[in-house]
């Protein structure tokens, strides 16, 4: 009867072994979940990645588009590729933009920037005027940007030296005046016009320092009168006289000339 008593008490402490491993491996179990919920970061996890590719970080800067999409990359979830794309594509140097996802939470973005033209002036602004509207950039595709910044670079980073053009402000003419701008230049070809102003009627400031008034019909007509009197004239008069003169070529049978 003892044996039996003494083999029941070994059972007993097997048992009670037992009964305190299970709790202390859910204790164990629970504090190691509550570490990991501590631990936890969601917006680490939720957090979109950008990799961008500017072509011009001179006209426009990573740091400034990151700013301006930020609200549409907060949420994983509601990340919407084309509204991206169209709130980048606001900014106004920012010509187009690629916006593609390569993974879950990953989006690659390539922006191509305009290249201006020309530089432009408001006829209607005075002189030191600075408010957006009175001077700009036409870009190569004929649209006229007005950005705050007019600070414009090449991009190898050298500072560009663009003509400038000078009219009223007309978004939807602006396609028209460099069209204009570009046939005029190709008519005198050597001869770098350096300031084209529309006003009432066109008028052409060509370097060093001649002046053509061709005014508001004819005007190519007119210019290709100039070229021929101007070869006639450089057998007659001196070139120093005539690189200073103001031609009026408006004359149906004729063209004024004041040195």
């Amino acid at each position: 009867m003892r044996f039996k008593k003494r083999n029941r008490r070994r059972l007993s402490a097997t048992q009670q072994l037992k009964r305190w491993v299970k709790p202390v491996f859910l204790l164990s179990l629970i504090a190691a979940i509550t570490w990991g919920v501590y631990q936890y970061n969601p917006s680490k996890l939720l957090k979109v990645e950008v990799n961008w590719a500017i072509d011009n970080t001179n006209l426009v800067t990573q740091i400034a588009l990151e700013k301006q999409i930020a609200p549409l990359v907060n949420e994983l979830h509601q990340l919407d590729l084309h509204d991206i794309k169209h709130e980048l594509e606001q900014h106004p140097w920012v010509m187009e933009a690629q916006v593609k996802r390569s993974f879950l939470d990953t989006i690659n973005i390539v922006v191509t920037t305009h290249e201006a033209a020309t530089r432009w002036r408001n006829i209607n602004c005075q002189q030191e005027q600075q408010d957006i509207n009175c001077q700009g950039y036409i870009t190569i595709q004929g649209r006229l940007i007005t950005p705050e910044n007019l600070f414009y670079h090449q991009q190898d980073g050298h500072s560009t030296q663009l003509n400038e053009l000078q009219s009223t402000h007309d978004l939807e003419k602006s396609e028209l005046l460099l069209v204009d701008y570009q046939a005029y230049q190709q008519l005198l070809g050597s001869m770098k016009i350096n300031t084209f102003v529309r006003s009432n009627i066109d008028t052409l400031h060509i370097n060093p320092n001649i002046t053509i008034v061709l005014g508001y019909n004819q005007q190519l007509q007119r210019l290709q009168k100039f070229i021929k009197i101007y070869a006639k004239l450089r057998k007659k008069i001196p070139l120093e006289k005539l690189k200073k003169a103001t031609y009026d070529m408006r004359y149906v049978k004729g063209f004024t000339l004041k040195y």
